[in-house]
């Protein structure tokens, strides 16, 4: 004869397990974020290191593609961080849908 008094308890583990996956977060819009910046290139992006600012030092104003960017090699930047610029932890510059976007907080 089986003994079945670790059933119980085993079917309450996969049930949470099943149960954790299928639950979660709603999907995330980022024009949600407000303020986001227009793109300035129309180049293709394969992933988000294609993608940069602007201008160098974080000071960028529009997301844009690495190969339209500036050539920041041998810029001396004074950590100044304007509030209205990309870096500062504002935006977020990523590639969607093979266009290179940023997605602003406030």
């Amino acid at each position: 004869m089986r003994s079945t008094r670790f059933a119980f308890p085993s079917a309450l583990v996969v049930l949470g397990a099943v149960l954790s996956l299928t639950t979660g977060c709603e999907p995330i819009d980022l024009d949600d974020f407000g303020g986001n910046p227009a793109p300035l290139s129309n180049r293709t992006c394969y992933q988000d290191s294609d993608c940069t600012g602007n201008a160098c030092c974080g000071l960028g104003t529009n997301p844009t593609h690495v190969q339209d960017g500036p050539n920041c090699s041998g810029v001396k930047c004074d950590g100044s961080c304007p509030a209205d610029h990309l870096d500062c932890g504002r935006c977020f510059v990523f590639c969607r849908e093979s266009r290179c976007e940023a997605a602003c907080s406030g």
